[in-house]
């Protein structure tokens, strides 16, 4: 009998479709507590005919559950508060990463119901249709319904597709509305599934649209989604009428989750969720920010200054944004930057009050530039001020111009990128170079001392990593890649067979046969064909902004070359000392701080996209006699070791440099406009260095 009673819990979660563990059953019976205190007969029959996620299936359970739990009711608890909390942890992990079970903290659920507070004061409703479509416990409603008072709400309604949370979610709103449940709605399942129920095709739906939506959407990758639910989402969203924002193929699940619910929300209805910082700096999220302009009138964008994210157990860089469903003329977005006081920022915003942590924009007439990153609009920023205004000037004397028109749309490629590259690289850390002349490559395997002569006919001279060339802009191109058409293994030359049939042994081909199959040794060929990733000017695909060993941004090759996924690859000739010049500059390199998408503390990028959304120089109108300048300085450094990039700020040369391109895009003072840059950025990095230390 006591074995059996141990079992009870575990059994009982069983039938309730519940993960069975001893803390899960110590939150269900927290929530049985919770709402047994609101229940006519304070007793488990009362809950049995409760419209209420898991309670109906009170029916599976035996006589003895039933008492089990009766006894176990009279035992203390942890508080619904807690559990609210609690609940997410105890999800297995694999779960928790599918459902992105991250809930709100407490600094954003207050500022998501004080600006629900604020926002209800130029209300004419007297109540309110209050929802969460990604419930989790339901942090954010359970703030704002104590926030606002009970008496305000017409109705408020979540959906979770985990059960525990789901049912905890319910009990939390039970309390918070003093046991009103003819007002609560909680479904278990998934917001996808049940919100289209609402369309009038659907009459089954229970759910009233909104006049607020206060959530903290889903983030989960889009690759780890079933291939099936993409398919289904992706039906789903465009059968709802927003298949005009799905810009690609790769969307984003929280643009998705956003689709949805403007769907759920009423004309003049408020919206305040927590979203990843990249929604606002990706091109995922660029179908939703067209969605904002046409619909919203965006109150405020909020980032805490404290720590990066607004969820808890959550690495990731988020913030919170307020915008109000209308068709009349936006109002200036607040960026601002918050540490605790979120109920005086709420009615600041709603005010449109300013203070030093409140940046003011128009995001319908930011510059294409601006709109790449709105996370540049935080704070106040100095180098967002010079940097903007040199490219107000230069775009306005046409020596700026943005890429597309300048360069060409096929005048910049990302390298080619290949699976084994310890393999399609030669040399690599099992070959090394011993001869290298017009036709052949010999090469020699470090352990075995075996010796190969690999045709030219399938090398291709490349740029491996941006390590290797950071202290030179003239790269030195050493190394290949190899590029086999697709013809029969023993159609090829006898050496090259033996160095794939070592690939093959060694493991150094494995990644490349396991995605591609019998072919698995063409895919670099097939690359180069399609892309002839071939040029003069590599940009690295990321950078680290410390500068600690990096003195040279963009590498440049005399010769013509190809390059790997790790360098973006400028097609222009003619034009490349002063481009060089161009992506080497300060200005550039303020940019790059400025409006790169940030992957990590120091870590920065620009996609592909970005850079065709950036001015760059205009070589086809600036002035020849100080282009030639520019180019006689980059001239003196291509073969220069350079130091890292902080400690050029004091030479000659970069001085050079930035004032002949300030001259050359006709800035007003060229010589100021240098010293405040260079000015800024040894501020910034020193503000950093404090910070850290």
């Amino acid at each position: 009998m006591e074995s059996q009673i141990l079992e009870y819990p575990k059994q009982i979660l069983r039938k309730l479709e519940i993960e069975p563990s001893f803390n899960n059953f110590q939150i269900f019976i927290s929530c049985l507590n919770t709402i047994l205190q609101y229940s006519d007969g304070a007793c488990l029959d009362s809950l049995k005919y409760w419209n209420a996620p898991v309670l109906p299936n009170f029916n599976s359970l035996s006589l003895d559950e039933l008492r089990f739990i009766e006894s176990e009711l009279t035992k203390p608890t942890i508080s619904i508060e807690e559990s609210q909390i609690q609940v997410q942890k105890l999800i297995d992990q694999s779960e928790r990463k599918k459902f992105a079970a991250y809930y709100t903290i407490d600094q954003g659920t207050r500022f998501m119901a004080a600006i629900t507070a604020e926002y209800m004061k130029s209300l004419k409703k007297e109540k309110i249709v209050l929802a969460d479509p990604f419930v989790g416990s339901a942090r954010t409603l359970t703030a704002a319904v104590q926030k606002i008072g009970v008496e305000k709400i017409a109705k408020v309604w979540g959906i979770e597709p985990v059960h525990l949370p789901a049912l905890v979610a319910y009990a939390a709103l039970l309390k918070a509305t003093n046991g009103r449940r003819d007002l609560i709605m909680v479904i278990a399942g998934d917001a996808f599934v049940e919100i289209p129920k609402i369309s009038p095709l659907f009459l089954q739906s229970q759910l009233p649209k909104a006049d607020v939506i206060l959530t903290n959407p889903p983030f989960t990758r889009w690759e780890s989604l079933e291939k099936t639910y993409r398919a289904y989402l992706l039906g789903v969203v465009g059968g709802l009428g927003y298949k005009k924002y799905l810009t690609r193929k790769s969307v984003n699940l929280q643009a998705l989750s956003m689709f949805l619910s403007d769907y759920i929300l009423n004309d003049n209805g408020l919206l305040v969720s927590v979203l990843p910082a990249s929604t606002f700096y990706t091109i995922y999220g660029k179908g939703y920010k067209t969605l904002l302009r046409e619909k919203y009138s965006i109150l405020s964008i909020l980032e805490c200054t404290s720590r990066p994210s607004f969820s808890e157990d959550s690495g990731f860089k988020e913030v919170i944004i307020s915008a109000i469903k209308t068709s009349l003329t936006a109002q200036p977005t607040a960026f601002v930057e918050s540490n605790n006081n979120v109920e005086e920022i709420a009615k600041a915003i709603i005010e449109g009050n300013t203070t030093g942590k409140i940046n003011y924009f128009d995001i319908h007439t930011l510059p294409r530039f601006l709109d790449i990153n709105w996370l540049a609009l935080f704070g106040e920023n100095e180098i967002r001020r010079i940097v903007v205004n040199i490219f107000e000037q230069g775009l306005k004397a046409g020596t700026l111009g943005y890429w597309n028109n300048v360069l060409g749309r096929k005048s910049i490629v990302r390298g080619i990128e290949m699976y084994g590259p310890e393999f399609f690289f030669v040399s690599n850390k099992y070959w090394q170079v011993l001869k290298d002349d017009e036709a052949f490559v010999e090469i020699e395997n470090h352990k075995s001392k075996a010796k190969l002569n690999i045709s030219k006919n399938f090398l291709v001279k490349t740029l491996r990593k941006p390590s290797l060339y950071d202290h030179v802009i003239t790269a030195s191109v050493d190394r290949y890649m190899l590029a086999v058409p697709q013809v029969e293994i023993h159609l090829l030359p006898r050496d090259l067979q033996q160095y794939i049939e070592w690939g093959i042994s060694s493991g150094a081909a494995k990644p490349a046969i396991s995605a591609y199959g019998k072919y698995w040794y063409t895919h670099v060929y097939k690359q180069i064909t399609v892309k002839k990733p071939f040029g003069h000017i590599f940009i690295p695909d990321k950078v680290d902004l410390a500068f600690k060993r990096r003195g040279v941004f963009a590498n440049y090759s005399e010769e013509e070359v190809a390059a790997s996924k790790n360098f973006y690859i400028v097609k222009e000739l003619n034009t490349a000392k002063l481009l060089v010049g161009w992506f080497n500059s300060t200005i550039f390199i303020s940019t790059l701080i400025l409006l790169g998408r940030k992957i990590s503390e120091t870590w920065t990028r620009f996609l592909e996209n970005d850079y065709l959304e950036l001015p760059v120089i205009n070589v086809n109108t600036v002035d020849r006699e100080v282009a030639s300048k520019v180019r006689e300085i980059v001239d003196k450094i291509l073969n220069r070791h350079l130091p890292p990039f902080w400690d050029q700020m004091e030479e000659e040369y970069r001085h050079l440099l930035d004032l002949y391109l300030a001259q050359a895009l006709r800035l007003k003072n060229p010589e100021n406009t240098v010293e405040e840059l260079h000015e800024a950025l040894l501020n910034r990095r020193f503000n950093n260095q404090s910070h850290q230390t």
